[in-house]
């Protein structure tokens, strides 16, 4: 890699093994939205040749077309040529940012970023917000083993902020040695890399790093699939190997139930569909953890969707999508509402606060009445 955290160059050769076959088009979900084959994975792929080879110059037209994806990774998984689509379209799209050509929109998230340290542009200060809300003191300590990483969109939207004082209950109900890294807790960085915004991200890495660090914490929790996923790769391509361990709270609850430390006890009965995150399920391959934690819940029946796993309808809201296209991105979250239909179920449970809040904000545009809960919700109702 060159010192650049995203460089196209570096994807030439993923580019040129593109087939332009189209085994990744059917399924992609912002594909659809633009009647034009340079809206699509393989025209994207194809734009960034051109970009590349200079045949075609970075500019707006070029950035309505990079910036139409949720970089879902459905493409990614389904490439039979192992085309690296979603990291050539963050080079892309980084490429934009330098050449001026980026929606005017990632500005002020950047901006966010500068001031605030989130790409909500609310108060660092409000951080911590969601402790209030939780039954219990919730740990601010210099040291512990465990320290519970909520990110942005759990710490900070009120459909997030009820999964953090869920995970909250959960790590107190398992004994656990735990706290939070409070305002301290900057954004991962993700948006930064996925608006093309990169120049900044360093600068997050090495903050949040530190201030683990700090804490002499053996494992770091994350509520948000995205943190998760930044932790275990962008991290790691930055500085090498982190000295601690990344587990999604979903991986560190199945683990607390089967060693019996955490025992589901009341019964929730709720009839429900399991979203896969995109983030989680396909890219980082964390299919069966949330499975699991939910068949162990007195009452709970569990359904699938038709298209669940590998091909998990995307919400919408990843990739900065939810920032530079909100309405369609509440479109793409409303029809994954209406694969819920057939299916008779009360709700609708993830393992993410941004697929939380965007189908939250979906289902109460199109007027559905399913509910959408996180796992940890869950949970902590069985507790």
């Amino acid at each position: 890699m060159t010192e650049k955290l995203y460089n196209l160059d570096d994807y030439r050769e993923d580019m040129q093994r593109c087939m332009s076959c189209g085994l990744c088009n059917p399924l992609c979900p912002t594909g659809a939205l633009c009647e034009w084959e340079s809206g699509s994975p393989r025209g994207q792929i194809q734009l960034l040749k051109a970009m590349l080879d200079g045949e075609v110059k970075p500019n707006k037209y070029v950035a309505s077309r990079l910036y139409n994806c949720t970089l879902c990774g459905y493409c990614l998984w389904r490439c039979p040529s192992a085309v690296k689509t979603t990291e050539a379209i963050k080079a892309g799209r980084a490429l934009l940012v330098e050449k001026g050509s980026h929606p005017e929109s990632l500005d002020e998230l950047e901006s966010n970023f500068l001031k605030e340290k989130n790409p909500l542009g609310l108060p660092q200060t409000s951080r911590t917000d969601w402790t209030r809300l939780a039954k219990s003191r919730i740990p601010v300590k210099e040291k512990a083993d465990v320290v519970y990483f909520p990110g942005c969109f759990a710490a900070m939207t009120e459909p997030g902020k009820e999964v953090a004082v869920a995970t909250a209950s959960i790590l107190d109900a398992a004994g656990l040695d735990w706290t939070i890294l409070g305002d301290k807790e900057w954004c991962c960085g993700d948006h930064l890399i996925s608006s093309g915004k990169v120049a900044h991200v360093k600068d997050f890495v090495s903050h949040n790093l530190e201030a683990v660090k700090n804490t002499d914490a053996k494992t770091l929790v994350t509520s948000c699939p995205r943190c998760y996923r930044i932790f275990h790769q962008e991290y790691r391509r930055l500085v090498g190997e982190v000295d601690f361990n990344v587990l999604h709270i979903t991986q560190l609850v199945d683990d607390l139930i089967s060693s019996k430390k955490l025992l589901p006890s009341k019964s929730v009965k709720l009839t429900a569909a399991y979203h896969d995150p995109c983030e989680l399920g396909r890219i980082m391959k964390v299919f069966e953890p949330p499975r699991r934690i939910l068949k162990a819940i007195d009452g709970f029946e569990l359904k699938e969707f038709p298209r669940n796993r590998n091909t998990a309808t995307c919400c919408g809201a990843g990739g900065v999508f939810r920032f530079t296209d909100y309405s369609n991105a509440l479109k793409l979250g409303a029809k994954r509402i209406d694969e819920s239909i057939p299916l008779q179920v009360d709700a609708i449970v993830t393992a993410c606060p941004t697929c939380k809040l965007n189908l939250h904000e979906a289902a109460s545009q199109v007027g559905s009445g399913v509910k959408i809960l996180d796992v940890t919700e869950i949970v902590a109702r069985s507790l």
